[in-house]
């Protein structure tokens, strides 16, 4: 007996291991690929790239419980294809309010798109159904609105594999200004960014202490190592220059294929909203956290340089609780 004791205590280690690895997925875990979360009005907002035929959408009053599907659209979504451009492959969206508008941009059939709704639930629709730019495919699509209320748009052109790009905007974010497009990250062969695949994805730009800080996504989403790093610079069109300490989301907190994120602003810090696989071997469905993570000081870059750091602690948001 008390052999079988000793046992159980020695494997409790590897059992919690197993538990946080992503073995699941356990029932009433959220499963969304590409998150990305919104906050309006004392609710947050999460999307992500999961239904055959438009965008979901749930919301919470805390980041861990979430609603059932809370969309307007038909079959209860934000968006749905009757609505807009495209028939499949709705990947990846973002929503911003604007004044009192909310926009989505988003990957319909490998463009990207953009719809608008009075609600953050929907329906989104487009006015005149097409993508950004129709010459071109093009995905995973992120705004970012500078100090100076000047709009950009960061996203992946396929120009030697996946590459990341940006471009101001037209201040209705109607428009791509693609004359003032930039190359800005390729991916870096013999580092950790091209393990499989010539990907580099999901682009995610913030600024702080008047630095902006893109982070993105490499390898194929397939695999174990997909993980998350930073590149900085003085100026939102480049050129940025790669942490050296990167990645700073990989295999995270014993999961796997860690990657394409947001980061949440909230009054109680920031947050990187992510996806996993679920567990080693199965991608589909993917499992959607949410870890805390925040500026650091970062001596080794000089004195008043920052780096961002990702902690181990994780939500993991449940649906229907």
């Amino acid at each position: 007996m008390k052999r079988l004791i000793y046992i159980i205590f020695a494997l409790l280690p590897f059992v919690a291991q197993a538990q946080s690895s992503g073995r699941g997925p356990e029932k009433g875990q959220l499963m969304l690929a590409d998150p990305y979360v919104l906050e309006a009005d004392g609710w947050y907002y999460i999307y992500g790239t999961h239904a055959e035929d438009g965008i979901v959408v749930y919301r919470s009053r805390d980041m861990r419980t979430w609603s059932d599907r809370c969309g307007n659209a038909k079959n209860g979504l934000a968006l749905h294809k009757d609505d807009v451009w495209g028939e499949r492959w709705f990947w990846a969206p973002e929503v911003y309010r604007v004044g009192d508008r909310y926009i989505m941009t988003y990957s319909a059939e490998e463009h990207i798109c953009y719809a608008e709704s009075d609600s953050p639930c929907g329906p989104f629709v487009q006015r005149e159904k097409r993508p950004y730019l129709p010459d071109e495919k093009g995905i995973d699509s992120s705004f970012f609105i500078d100090d100076d209320g000047t709009p950009y748009i960061f996203w992946v052109r396929f120009t030697h594999g996946n590459v990341i790009w940006v471009a101001e905007m037209s201040r209705d974010l109607r428009e791509v200004k693609l004359e003032t497009a930039r190359r800005l990250i390729d991916v870096e062969e013999g580092t950790w960014e091209y393990r499989m695949g010539r990907v580099a994805e999901g682009p995610a730009v913030i600024k702080h202490k008047g630095k902006y800080y893109l982070t993105y996504s490499c390898n194929d989403y397939q695999s174990q190592d997909y993980a998350v790093g930073v590149a900085t610079a003085d100026n939102v069109l480049g050129p940025y220059e790669r942490h050296p300490d990167n990645p700073i989301l990989h295999r995270h907190a014993g999961y796997v294929g860690t990657g394409h994120h947001t980061i949440l602003p909230t009054r109680k810090g920031l947050y990187m909203v992510y996806h996993a696989h679920y567990n080693g071997e199965k991608i589909h469905p993917r499992q959607t956290l949410i870890a805390p993570i925040k500026f650091v000081r970062d001596r080794k870059q000089g004195k008043r340089a920052y780096r961002l750091e990702v902690s181990e602690k994780l939500i993991i948001p449940k649906v229907g609780e």
